[in-house]
């Protein structure tokens, strides 16, 4: 384009610098509040976790306690030929701490799934958060591109 005085004068370029600054502080902010969301969602499921592990070490104990003695009453039992004796009643509390110990492991289990759902919520915020970078991003490249052909 050439000016009064017969200079030649650059066409306008939009500024990008300011719309880049404004992402950036926008992505700085957005980054900010997903870590935040990150340590609250942690800190809620170790809170959530606790009593699962409790039962997940109870019943752990009860299982390492009882394969000896399952493995004693069934030698015991067999070699009794099914009569009563000590070796059946062993293997019948072992059977029975098994059941047990199976118990815990499913209130553990329970828990623990409950407990990691709560970090789905961090997860769907970050995929909630990473859309909307997209949209903005494609947005302003739409918009540059509409005002570059108009000129």
């Amino acid at each position: 384009m050439i000016g009064q005085n017969g200079t030649v004068q650059s066409e306008h370029k939009p500024d990008m610098r300011g719309d880049l600054g404004d992402l950036g502080a926008d992505l700085l902010a957005l980054s900010e509040l997903q870590v935040e969301l990150l340590s609250v969602d942690t800190r809620d499921a170790v809170r959530e976790s606790f009593s699962p592990t409790i039962y997940l070490a109870v019943g752990m104990g009860l299982c390492i306690g009882s394969f000896p003695v399952l493995l004693l009453g069934c030698a015991w039992w067999l070699s009794s030929a099914f009569e009563l004796t000590l070796a059946s009643c062993m293997l019948t509390v072992a059977v029975l701490s098994l059941i047990l110990a199976s118990g815990f492991f499913f209130f553990a289990w329970k828990g623990f799934k409950k407990s990691l759902r709560i970090l789905q919520r961090s997860g769907t915020e970050l995929r909630s958060n990473i859309d909307w970078i997209k949209t903005i991003i494609s947005d302003k490249h739409r918009n540059r591109q509409k005002t570059v052909h108009r000129k």
